[in-house]
């Protein structure tokens, strides 16, 4: 078996995915760079991408069964109930464009994402109740905030398109990534441990807004304060063990076998003279 061949990398190293020493210290550099930074009055002004985080996550739970949603960076994110086709084809179609494209382009990731999306877009939308979609609205809140954050760091290797001139937007969503993630982590730990006290009510009518997500978790679902605890708290490591395999992969450049795999099902072979 022959060994595996990588043309040579003339790009930046900035901009470049196969530069092993910028794989290996982006994401420890950049997460120091934003915790530090909310240590200071600066950090004041991300607050904003942290309130937008938790909106787009309500959003995307939203949009993967089918329905309207409009994250507004107010603190409010207003859902249609009725299932939306529009919402399921046109997402459907938008993953579908980012297959093709991935395949002519020849990178796996895209083609992985949208494959992975379109079949959890049918199962959210098809599959699941009512009563659990909503529910899943409601930990969206939250759990967005988790798991979007932990995805804009984890993108950061994801070698997508051409047009989306990823190489140098990358930097921007990882910095916002690491921001909302150390936010939201930080904070979270400290409710598991009762240094904090879990967020009820909601930002634009306050703490006795019994329409609040962790409220309708209790009211509506039947979860315990306990519950609510343990399950963001189990979530955010989740994420971040998940990050570190991420990193670990692409640290030891393991991803370098699954590109030249992908590029060998994807060329045709050459004939012979």
């Amino acid at each position: 078996m022959d060994e595996p061949e990588f043309p040579k990398d003339d790009t930046p190293a900035l901009q470049s995915f196969g530069n092993w020493r910028i794989n290996l210290l982006a994401i420890p550099l950049v997460t120091g760079l934003a915790w530090a930074i909310s240590l200071t009055p600066f950090g004041f002004f991300m607050k904003g991408f942290h309130v937008w985080m938790h909106e787009f996550g309500h959003a995307t739970a939203a949009w993967m069964t089918g329905r309207k949603a409009t994250p507004l960076p107010i603190g409010w994110t207003p859902i249609e109930d009725e299932y939306s086709p529009f919402v399921y084809f046109g997402g459907l179609l938008l993953l579908g464009i980012l297959f093709v494209a991935g395949w002519k382009e020849r990178k796996v990731w895209p083609m992985v994402i949208a494959v992975v999306l379109a079949a959890l877009q049918f199962q959210l939308t098809w599959r699941t109740p009512l009563y659990r979609q909503e529910f899943w609205w409601t930990f969206g809140g939250i759990g967005g905030e988790f798991y979007l954050s932990a995805l804009m760091i984890g993108v950061f290797y994801v070698q997508l398109l051409e047009k989306f001139k990823w190489g140098a937007c990358r930097w921007v969503f990882l910095f916002i990534g690491a921001s909302c993630f150390l936010h939201i982590y930080l904070f979270w730990r400290d409710v598991y441990h009762g240094l904090e006290d879990i967020p009820m009510g909601s930002l634009i009518m306050g703490e006795d807004d019994t329409n609040g997500d962790m409220n309708r978790l209790m009211t509506e679902y039947g979860w315990s304060h306990s519950m609510i605890r343990r399950n963001y708290f189990n979530l955010g490591n989740v994420c971040i063990m998940s990050l570190a395999v991420i990193y670990a992969a692409f640290a030891l450049r393991l991803n370098r076998v699954a590109d030249w795999l992908a590029q060998k099902f994807t060329q045709p072979e050459l004939e012979q003279d």
